[in-house]
């Protein structure tokens, strides 16, 4: 096997597989007329896959490339080696046999002078330098004028401060001395001119051998060795656009949740119903392995149908059976699972004249009643067999008694006193008439019987409703504590917490997706072409901002003088009493335009006091008066 060393480059490379700046090497031609560019299946996203032929006799046509011409490069796929193979061969990998090779199988393979390669994994020396040349480099820092304030200091030294500028062989220096860290010997930068700042950058925190570190590591790094005027700044934009960082995220960098919708209070009972599924469970000896629940949203009534499979047809004759107790209810709430997007069930809820709605996807919080309702079950279930030894599908009908008669939190009430007027026999109850069997309960006249109980009834809804409300607001006041109000538009580019692909309980972050509308303040729905749904409802929660890199590429210092003059030093020493100061854009004009979101936490009292206070506008304006340029 014959190796070719070639200069490698930086190149921007726009395709319809990758798009950005990517390392090429670069050849006068390539030996396969009509080819440009030869791009790497892993750069492209392995989104090439190429269709196998099988023949009889492998071979390959290589007339597009002569391998007696002089200078030519003999071409060879990878493929497979067995492990005695490469035992035997060592280090070396020979590919002479490879269906590439047009000459007789029998041949011995021509010897090539060059030198074979170990296929250990080597530094690459050109990435971890710099492509320039002093030269270049002194005239970049003559012409650029964001450099001009260093050029000043350069003809103004300042003594007995922490930086000072100098001239060392025509390159433009920086002598700094750090007030804190490890040592306190002064070091030397170079003074960086714009169009060499991505370069030292990109090796700063892209190279493997930087890690992808965070700001503060990327920028005292750099610190160490260059500087320029907004390094800190330019730290902070390239770490946050880096596509790699951004997917894989840190653990203590989540996504604060949006704050809390409640669910609309439902007055009927079984007017609302959400529908889910739970499992797989141990198999039982009837077969069932499976549980299709549902809950009123108004009463907080549960029911749970053991299943053999999660078929569509056995989850409608489930559904039948739960409407045939409890009327047809006029809206079902599921997840987006495969066996509720069925035709079937929508056909059979178009008959019965039952609207579906489906939560967003991978936000089970959308159901959290019922989910909650999951854990007490699931814990049940668990202690029922294990006091018991008995399947667990023997002792559900038990158990959902035990849940129905308790207490509701959220209603104050139990579900049977909302759904039947009246509490039901328990063993406590029953306990309590035996100790009271000498208690005799006064006959009662139908009438005055069926409008007592219409009575309360009635009231007991109704003091249900308003605990529920009364809930519901404190949930979100605890809940919107630490949560932020965040918005996209159609366009945004975002990155999607998703499943991995064939690994359905592994999740992380994909993308970047495009935003392709918004349904309500909290879904959006998201283009997804690599996956098998080209588009999906998903969460805010979801959702994170991507940054690309190009949009929030470094640019010159533009600022806005301010009359007074102000010293405030930076952690790097940069000066900047005299320096021009840039305003900042807030963000108060957009808060300003949706007050309530953000005071909903808060009392009345305190809401009128915050709003009194954002009249006084010298405290609040749009326009920062001063942000320090480091």
């Amino acid at each position: 096997m014959c190796v070719m060393r070639v200069p490698l480059h930086f190149v921007q490379l726009s395709s319809q597989f990758v798009s950005g700046k990517v390392k090429l090497g670069v050849r006068p031609q390539l030996p396969v007329a009509g080819i440009d560019i030869i791009l790497g299946n892993d750069l492209a996203g392995c989104k090439v896959f190429p269709l196998p032929e099988v023949v009889e006799t492998p071979l390959a046509d290589t007339s597009a490339f002569d391998l007696a011409a002089p200078n030519s490069v003999p071409l060879f796929p990878v493929c497979a080696v067995t492990r005695a193979q490469a035992r035997k061969q060592g280090d070396l990998v020979d590919l002479s046999d490879s269906f590439l090779n047009d000459s007789d199988p029998t041949s011995v393979p021509p010897k090539c002078e060059s030198t074979p390669v170990s296929v250990e994994l080597q530094p690459d020396e050109e990435a971890m330098t710099l492509s320039v040349d002093k030269d270049k480099l002194i005239e970049a820092q003559k012409n650029d004028e964001s450099l001009s304030s260093c050029w000043a200091y350069v003809t103004e030294p300042k003594c007995g401060k922490s930086a000072s500028y100098l001239i060392e062989d025509g390159v433009l220096m920086r002598y700094w001395t750090p007030s804190s860290g490890c040592t306190h010997e002064g070091v030397q930068q170079i003074v960086v001119p714009q169009s060499f700042r991505p370069q030292v950058l990109s090796l700063a925190h892209d190279h493997t051998m930087s890690g992808h570190l965070g700001i503060t590591k990327t920028y005292n790094r750099v610190l160490r060795y260059f500087f320029w005027p907004g390094l800190k700044s330019d730290v902070v934009k390239f770490c946050r656009s880096c596509h790699t960082c951004q997917l894989a995220g840190k653990p203590n960098q989540v996504i604060p949740a949006a704050p809390l919708k409640p669910i609309p209070v439902v007055g009927e009972p079984f007017e609302h119903v959400i529908v889910d599924c739970v499992g797989p469970l141990p198999k039982t000896k009837s077969g069932n392995q499976y549980l299709l629940t549902m809950m009123c949203t108004a009463t907080r009534y549960p029911e749970a149908i053991p299943l053999r499979s999660l078929k569509t047809r056995g989850i409608v004759k489930a559904l039948v059976k739960f409407f045939s107790a409890f009327g047809l209810p006029k809206r079902i709430q599921t997840d987006q699972g495969t066996n509720f997007m069925s035709r079937i069930l929508a056909q059979v809820m178009t008959e019965l004249s039952v609207t579906h709605h489906t939560s967003s996807a991978y936000h089970p919080e959308t159901q959290g009643a019922l989910e909650r309702f999951h854990q007490t079950l699931k814990n049940m279930l668990r202690k029922f067999c294990t006091e018991s030894s008995r399947e667990w599908d023997e002792g559900l009908p038990l158990l959902l008694f035990a849940v129905r008669e308790t207490c509701q939190e959220s209603l104050g009430f139990s579900p049977p006193d909302l759904v039947f007027g009246h509490t039901v026999r328990g063993p406590l109850r029953l306990l309590k008439e035996k100790f009271l069997s000498d208690r005799h309960r006064p006959k009662e006249n139908i009438l005055d019987y069926v409008s007592l109980f219409k009575e309360r009834l009635h009231n007991t809804c109704n003091f249900a409703r308003d605990a529920l409300a009364k809930a519901q607001v404190k949930m979100k006041t605890h809940f919107d504590r630490k949560s932020v109000a965040r918005m996209f538009q159609s366009g945004d580019r975002v990155l999607v917490f998703l499943p991995v692909v064939g690994s359905p309980l592994q999740a992380k972050f994909s993308g970047p997706y495009v935003i392709e509308r918004k349904l309500s303040e909290s879904d959006y729905v998201v283009l997804t072409p690599d996956r098998k749904k080209k588009s999906r409802i998903c969460h805010i929660n979801m959702l994170k901002e991507y940054i690309d890199r190009e949009r929030s590429s470094l640019s010159p210092i533009v600022s806005v003088s301010v009359s007074q003059p102000l010293y405030s030093p930076c952690d790097d020493g940069l000066d900047d009493r005299h320096s021009s100061v840039s305003g900042a854009r807030l963000r108060n004009s957009e808060i300003l335009a949706d007050l309530d979101a953000y005071l909903a936490h808060l009392s009345d009292p305190a809401k009128s006091d915050v709003r009194e206070l954002i009249k006084i506008t010298q405290l609040f304006s749009v326009i920062s008066p001063l942000k320090r340029m480091c």
